[in-house]
């Protein structure tokens, strides 16, 4: 597990951490066992500053350096803001079901096309 703090002022607005799930017991963001599921939260009173986005790209920069070829995650399906950041980041969608989309976005070249409707 890894976890990201953001800080404004020396106040904690924002989080983001990711984990492994078993398959017995998924995530909702779950596409195996060795991928790690993502999730990120920042206060109401700090979105749409950058917050978010400078806490995904150290989360992903992270799980990089900690050798994951993938991450995965699960956002709501009417949150386009969001979604539309994911994508820009290399989220594709590979699941979805009647509340939420499953993103993965490959964290190394030899993976770059997994999940992605490309191939």
């Amino acid at each position: 597990m890894a976890v990201v703090v953001g800080l404004v002022d020396g106040f904690p607005v924002g989080a983001a951490w990711y984990r492994l799930f078993r398959g017995s017991k998924p995530g909702y963001g779950f596409v195996d066992e060795r991928t790690p599921e993502l999730a990120i939260a920042v206060v109401p009173s700090a979105r749409g500053k950058g917050v978010g986005s400078a806490l995904l790209d150290a989360l992903l920069a992270r799980a990089r350096e900690d050798g994951y070829p993938s991450i995965s995650l699960s956002v709501d399906r009417n949150n386009a803001g969001a979604i539309e950041l994911y994508q820009r980041r290399g989220f594709a969608q590979v699941g979805e079901d009647a509340d939420s989309l499953t993103m993965r976005a490959a964290l190394d070249s030899t993976h770059a096309n997994e999940g992605t409707d490309t191939e």
